[in-house]
């Protein structure tokens, strides 16, 4: 007998745990390690995956599985060793990491369906007695109908919603009977149907049947209704008529749903490596031990070029390789280099593709199709059998981070992707962050470098203007008058300009002169931003919005004046000022359709565009020969945040907007604006000395005790009743230094190698209704804190806390 180890498909912590099932002997050889099969689990059907085989059970009594679902498994063996060491060390169930590994749309659920259990003439019957009014025989028909085919819930709903009381009275009398069911996924192969002929030879036909035949037997492949209608010129009617004689057949063949960007042949160009460039590949491709590389190069350095001879070589024996970039704004670029050089080997994987896309790219690149898979952070999880080499571009990004459970990092996670297929590991920025800075100094990573620009340019001159000289010289534009006078001159010489400004909307709020009130959203404890292309309010976190009102809803004053500068209010003045000019804007709002991004970057590589102005999406690695000046609005804007890492990403924001200017054969001029120019974030950056700014900011942190000293965890608290959040952040605290007293018998320098922080309000307390607190804990003994971490999630009474949501992030990108 053989047993099979599973793990259910369910979200609760305590059923995260393998349980035993006897596998029938006719599904032996279907189960496989990774494959979906169905169990039966109190008494229902429950999806599960098979996690290990045994020959023997502690379990007396058990049941059989129902059946395989998938035959070959979905998930791989690499997959599978990173689902099981990701979900401990980021404490989090294996279920919630698994359905980041399946083809998109294919995750199974758990249906509840209606069946008529009584005979037909009984429920007539009954409906006669108690509903005499209603047209009784077309309500029975109708339920005869949803009950063949297994109605869900909401189904009946829809087809009674002028009749709930109908509805309420089977349930009620029991006429129909709850079944359980796994539905179907909701992604599946496309197909299209094409026509071959398959009639004898010496058969008569009509005129338009010849032509029919003519056309197909020179089609090996076949051709669709549409396309044979067009060839033979004849009417879709003609084509029902020979298929029901038997004269052509339709056959569905699998049909690629081709995503944005890769529907045209990319044109190739010619590569040739400077000597620096050569000397980075030679010291990577010989490389024999399993160290990751940190290639830290200057912006235009080339490092892309490097990371696809690297990937050449990789293919070129057989081998699998993923390409990582932080941002979807940078995808229609990097593809179309790609694909330049590797063709139909790419495949590739976002979140602003369509289920359907990504489902038929992640089947490329299961066949073998597309061993070159380029992507965003999702793009982790793609089923590699044979991984070679791993590049993580932009290296340093925060959307890097995931901010939903499981809430990895994907520094931490290519790692182990690396160790467990031995493949190659590039990590690769400009300003890399301090952390892998670290890594590297200290090292546990290789680090090369790259000094120079590909083509010789030198990297643009930066300017710091001072807005406080620019509000005594009566100056109150967005614009100072540098900026101005730069873009004007720019704009002549019929070149591109780059304006930066980490802001979307118009104005960031409003206020009345009179009582000084400010409007907020009423979900979260946030002002409302106003966006002026929609004339709304609306809130960044929570999507709220309201019009915008013409009197103070608190004093009924008329005097609302509009404060803050965004990417719209930007838009207006350039628009004002430069009138001739063609602008465009990338930003969140932007950018929602599919295919913005695509078709931002085609106007701009075309000149289409004079003026881009832009969030951080604008900094992330575009390549724009055309760009010549680069302007900062608000240079010291991320200063302002209250975390330990504000000026680390002020620094490489202007690092790398200002690598956006300059890239082409003309040099390149920057412009920073900022209230704060001595911050030393800023003058370095003024400077691009990263060297000088990774000493500041790394003896800022030794003395702090920070990353990449310690590791964090915060544990994140929320509810709808605050005073709930509360109780349970401060009983979780307490716990913590419960189990801290323990640990100190077995490690009795616990006491001061771990330490706690909070609880306290988030900086934004409320949110989409919801209250937020949150505990920080710090420690620079990982094993200490991996313990603790485990024993509180064991032993917290969260039942006395059922409507508080507990999260645990392990090393949070943000603290706030």
């Amino acid at each position: 007998m053989k047993i099979a180890k599973v793990l259910l498909d369910l979200n609760a912590t305590a059923l995260d745990r393998l349980f035993d099932y006897v596998i029938p002997s006719q599904l032996v050889p279907k189960v496989q390690i990774g494959a979906r099969v169905t169990v039966p689990f109190q008494n229902r059907p429950t999806i599960a995956y098979i996690w290990e085989i045994a020959t023997h059970s502690e379990v007396a009594a058990l049941k059989e599985i129902i059946e395989v679902i998938d035959d070959p498994p979905l998930l791989g063996m690499l997959q599978y060793q990173l689902v099981n060491w990701l979900a401990p060390y980021y404490s989090c169930s294996r279920t919630e990491v698994l359905k980041l590994c399946l083809p998109p749309g294919t995750n199974l659920s758990r249906q509840i369906i209606y069946r008529l259990s009584e005979p037909v003439d009984q429920l007539r019957k009954e409906l006669l007695l108690n509903f005499p009014d209603l047209p009784v025989a077309a309500l029975v028909e109708k339920i005869l109908k949803l009950s063949c085919k297994g109605a869900v819930h909401r189904e009946w709903r829809n087809e009674f919603r002028e009749y709930l009381t109908i509805f309420k009275f089977l349930l009620q009398h029991n006429f129909l009977h709850k079944e359980t069911r796994i539905a179907p996924p909701k992604v599946k192969t496309k197909t299209r149907t094409v026509f071959f002929w398959v009639a004898a030879e010496n058969l008569k036909e009509t005129a338009a049947a010849q032509r029919v035949k003519q056309v197909l037997l020179t089609k090996q492949h076949g051709l669709t209704r549409a396309e044979l209608c067009t060839a033979a010129a004849v009417s879709p009617g003609v084509l029902t008529r020979l298929q029901k004689q038997g004269k052509i057949r339709g056959t569905a063949i699998p049909m690629e749903r081709i995503p944005c960007g890769m529907e045209q042949a990319p044109v190739s160009r010619p590569i040739v490596f400077n000597r620096e460039q050569q000397r980075v590949l030679e010291i990577i491709k010989t490389a024999t031990d399993q160290k990751p590389f940190l290639l830290q190069g200057i912006t235009g350095s080339g490092k892309t070029e490097i990371y696809f001879e690297l990937a050449a070589a990789t293919l070129k024996q057989g081998r699998q390789v993923l390409y990582l970039v932080p941002e979807i704004a940078l995808t229609p670029q990097t593809l179309e280099r790609a694909r330049a050089r590797f063709g139909k080997a790419v495949a590739l994987l976002h979140s602003k593709m369509s289920d359907g896309e990504r489902f038929d790219q992640w089947q490329r690149i299961k066949s073998g199709a597309a061993p070159f898979v380029l992507g965003a952070r999702s793009a982790l999880f793609a089923p590699f059998d044979n991984l070679g080499l791993i590049i993580v571009d932009e290296e340093h990004e925060t959307t890097y981070k995931q901010e939903e459970t499981p809430r990895y990092h994907v520094r931490k996670v290519v790692e182990k992707l690396a160790e467990f297929s031995h493949a190659k590991l590039v990590f690769g920025s400009a300003t890399p962050a301090v952390e892998t800075y670290y890594l590297a100094e200290s090292g546990a990573y290789h680090l090369v470098k790259l000094e120079q620009r590909y083509n010789s340019q030198p990297l643009p001159e930066v300017t710091i203007v001072d807005l406080r000289q620019e509000l005594k010289r009566k100056n109150k534009n967005i614009l100072s008058d540098l900026l101005y006078q730069e873009m004007q001159q720019t704009l002549d010489r019929q070149e591109q300009v780059i304006l930066f400004l980490n802001r979307r909307g118009h104005s960031t709020f409003i206020l009345c002169r009179d009582c000084g009130q400010s409007l907020q959203c009423p979900c979260c404890e946030v002002s409302l931003t106003y966006h002026s292309d929609e004339n709304i309010l609306r809130c960044h976190y929570c999507d709220y919005r309201q019009p915008v009102p013409n009197l103070c809803p608190n004093c009924q004053s008329n005097r609302i004046r509009y404060f803050g500068n965004g990417t719209q209010k930007l838009e207006a003045e350039l628009k004002e000022r430069f009138g001739g000019a063609r602008i465009i804007r990338m930003d969140h709002d932007s950018t929602t359709t599919k295919g913005a991004h695509q078709q931002i970057y085609e106007e701009l590589i075309s000149g289409k565009v004079d003026i881009l102005l832009g969030t951080q999406m604008i900094a992330k690695g575009l390549d724009l020969p055309k760009v010549t000046l680069v302007g900062v609005i608000a240079a010291d804007q991320a200063l302002n945040r209250p975390d330990f890492r504000a000026a680390e990403r002020c620094f490489q924001l202007l690092i790398q907007v200002a690598g956006r200017a300059g890239r082409g054969t003309r040099p390149g001029r920057v412009i920073f604006q900022t209230y704060n120019p001595e911050h030393y974030a800023i003058q370095f950056a003024q400077k691009y000395d990263f060297d000088s700014f990774y000493r500041t900011e790394i003896a800022e942190r030794r003395q702090a005790g920070y990353p990449p000293f310690s590791e964090l965890v915060k544990f994140g608290f929320s509810g709808i009743k605050q005073t709930q959040v509360i109780a349970a952040a401060e009983a979780y605290a307490a716990l913590i230094r419960q189990i801290q007293a323990e640990l100190v018998r077995d490690f009795p320098r616990a006491g001061n190698e771990l330490q706690l922080m909070g609880p306290a309000p988030a900086v934004i307390e409320k949110v989409q209704n919801l209250y937020r607190w949150q505990l920080l804990l710090k420690s620079s003994q990982p094993q200490l804190l991996e313990r603790l971490v485990e024993e509180s999630r064991q032993k917290f009474s969260y039942r006395k806390y059922p409507d508080v949501r507990i999260i645990r992030d392990r090393n949070p990108y943000s603290v706030l």
